[in-house]
C-alpha cells in the first residue's frame, strides 16, 4: 500500500471522528509528521516503510472487534478508533532514513525532542486534539507489563479504573505478535 492509499484508508476508518473530534487538517499534519510512511520499528514488528500506519490500523481493527464482541463500554463511542490509531504516534520521529553506500534503510533517531513511548504519544495527540481521560490512559499504558517494572502499580491501577487499558494492550499484542505488523 502506498502513502495515498494509507491516507484514504485513514479517512475511511476515522470518518466517525471527522469533524466533531478532529478536523480534516489533522490528516495533513499526520502526513507531514511521517505517520503514513514511517516503520513501526526497525528491530521488531513492522520493519518497512508505512508500517506505523499499517500497525495502527490493525490495532484499531482489533480494538473495535474486541469492543463489539465483548460489549466494552467507552467514555465516547469513537474511543476505540482514536486509541487504536494513535497509540504509537510517538514513533513518527523515532527513525530516519540513512542514505549510506549500502542503500536506503531506516536507523534510530537519537535527536528526537521528546523521549518516551506512551507519554510521548499522549503529548503528540493532545497537540492535534483533546483526548478523554480514558483515551489518555489507554494510550499511555498500551505497552502493558512491557513498561518499566517501576510503573506496574500505576498500570494496574489504570486497568482497575479503566478496564479498556487492558484491552488496548491486548489489541496491540494481536497486531504486533499475532499478525506481525
Amino acid at each position: 500500500m502506498q502513502e495515498k492509499e494509507r491516507i484514504q484508508e485513514f479517512r475511511e476508518i476515522m470518518a466517525p471522528c471527522i469533524p466533531h473530534i478532529f478536523k480534516e487538517p489533522v490528516v495533513d499534519q499526520l502526513a507531514e509528521m511521517g505517520f503514513f510512511t514511517a516503520p513501526a520499528s526497525i528491530h521488531h514488528h513492522g520493519q518497512y516503510d508505512g508500517a506505523l500506519f499499517d500497525h495502527s490500523l490493525e490495532v484499531t481493527k482489533a480494538l473495535v472487534d474486541l469492543t463489539e464482541k465483548l460489549g466494552l463500554k467507552w467514555e465516547r463511542a469513537e474511543s476505540p478508533l482514536i486509541v487504536g490509531m494513535f497509540h504509537d504516534l510517538c514513533k513518527v520521529d523515532n527513525y530516519r532514513h540513512d542514505m549510506s553506500d549500502s542503500g536506503e534503510r531506516w536507523e534510530y533517531n537519537n535527536a528526537t525532542l521528546l523521549p518516551g513511548h506512551g507519554e510521548k504519544s499522549v503529548i503528540l495527540v493532545q497537540r492535534l486534539f483533546r483526548l478523554t481521560h480514558e483515551e489518555m490512559l489507554c494510550i499511555r499504558w498500551h505497552m502493558g507489563a512491557f513498561d518499566d517494572k517501576a510503573n506496574w502499580n500505576s498500570y494496574g491501577r489504570s486497568v482497575t479504573e479503566y478496564p479498556n487499558v487492558l484491552f488496548t494492550h491486548t489489541a496491540d499484542m494481536i497486531a504486533a505478535r499475532i499478525l506481525g505488523v
